[in-house]
């Protein structure tokens, strides 16, 4: 590691390690300059603790000092900027992880930024069955869905039915033992049997393993992950025209692979 890039991370560090030093910095990036009465204010901490940060930031020439008035320098307008950046990018990290921490990175196909106002619904001790719920609640409105199925349930296929009577599309594209538990596990097939024989649902299969749940129900994509034991997760939903784009195109590669379902 160069000495550069060390005292690079030092400086992010002693940044970072305060959350006094990161308001400091970001009241003074978007405002300069402030006088300190105001800083004392608008950071909200005791007195000796403001001084004793403002003067660190001093040291290292983040910041100056005229007069009891405090503004950034440009090494600590790069170094503010640099530093919201880091915490918006974990912030988004921390929020997709219960999906994100489950797929493969070089599967996501985008930039994951693209993420950031994603909603995500996490299976919890008191609503083990959120993802479901959401995913069922958007199918019960939609006008077109395609879905990528490394499992399924009754659920979805029950809330599908009145929107495809409506006229909606169905497509589906399914794993070897989703299509089996289509047709033949009681309540899930008899869901199915009620969507079938409808024009506007097709089913197709393929013969490899489908990775991660994958839903464009509309404008909207869905991104849901599993135990192993196959029991949903997390669940994210994103209407970015890119992160949509990626969708569709993974979906048709998938259905260009797949071939209909066939009854035994």
């Amino acid at each position: 590691m160069s000495d550069r890039k060390g005292d690079a991370i030092e400086l992010l560090e002693f940044v970072a390690r305060s959350p006094c030093r990161i308001r400091v910095l970001e009241t003074l990036y978007e405002t300069s300059p402030v006088s300190r009465e105001s800083l004392k204010d608008e950071v909200d901490v005791v007195r000796t603790t403001l001084l004793r940060n403002l003067q660190g930031l001093v040291d290292r020439g983040l910041i100056r000092e005229r007069d009891r008035y405090y503004e950034i320098t440009t090494a600590g307008a790069l170094t503010a900027a640099g530093v919201q950046n880091a915490l918006e990018q974990v912030d988004t990290a921390i929020g997709l992880r219960p999906v994100i921490e489950r797929i493969p990175s070089n599967e996501l196909e985008f930039d994951l930024e693209r993420l950031a106002d994603a909603t995500v619904v996490e299976a919890t001790t008191a609503n083990p069955y959120g993802p479901v719920d959401h995913h069922a609640a958007s199918l019960a409105e939609m006008e077109h869905a395609r879905l990528a199925l490394p499992a399924t349930g009754a659920k979805p296929l029950e809330v599908s039915q009145a929107p495809i009577d409506a006229g909606a599309t169905f497509e589906l594209v399914v794993t070897e033992s989703v299509a089996e538990t289509l047709q033949s596990e009681s309540l899930v097939a008899d869901e199915f049997e009620t969507i079938a024989d409808y024009d506007t649902v097709s089913v197709s299969v393929v013969d490899t393993q489908i990775p991660f749940f994958l839903g464009i129900i509309d404008d909207s994509v869905q991104i849901g992950v599993h135990d192993d034991s196959g029991l949903p997760t997390a669940l994210l939903e994103s209407s970015d025209p890119v992160v949509r784009e990626w969708a569709v195109d993974r979906f048709e590669t998938l259905a260009s692979r797949s071939a209909p379902v066939t009854d035994d």
